[in-house]
């Protein structure tokens, strides 16, 4: 368990996934799959600045790792602040603009960003409620995304 927890929580490991799917996209929808990506990876990095420049400077929360330092390391321990988690942030933005725009990816999506959510304490980097904080970040930051990207004319067919 503890080696899938590993892999799944390692951004790496979603590359090869990650551009194949992109391709994929392209290829069925074209321009409005084009539209979608270039949302999709603004509203996630909009995300991921606001809660890793503001959010976890405000809280300061350390993480269990460095409190609890008779946690067993699986992974490294990084030096930033716990609260919110930026995967569960990343995950959740994630899946809820993707299951916004595309209603037939809610299992997958949404299975992956618990997974991914699960494995962070799990591995002992994070608290459970960063994880919360983090998925409820994400999911209001997925749907403002979503009200900007409808705003777009390729993507809304009352606009058209």
């Amino acid at each position: 368990m503890a080696r899938f927890m590993e892999f799944i929580t390692i951004k790496e490991n979603f590359r090869l996934p990650g551009v194949l799917l992109a391709i994929g996209i392209l290829w069925v929808y074209r321009l409005r799959g084009m539209v979608y990506l270039i949302a999709a990876g603004l509203t996630v990095g909009l995300a991921d600045t606001f809660t890793h420049h503001i959010i976890k400077d405000l809280v300061a929360r350390p993480r269990p790792c460095h409190v609890l330092p008779e946690l067993s390391h699986i992974i490294n321990c990084s030096n930033s602040y716990s609260f919110p988690s930026n995967h569960a942030v990343n995950s959740f933005t994630f899946a809820t603009f993707t299951t916004l725009c595309y209603r037939n990816t809610v299992l997958l999506v949404y299975t992956l960003a618990a997974l991914i959510c699960y494995s962070r304490p799990y591995l002992g980097v994070h608290y459970p409620t960063d994880v919360l904080g983090g998925a409820v970040c994400g999911i209001v930051m997925g749907y403002l995304g979503y009200l900007v990207y409808l705003k777009i004319p390729w993507t809304n067919p009352r606009l058209q």
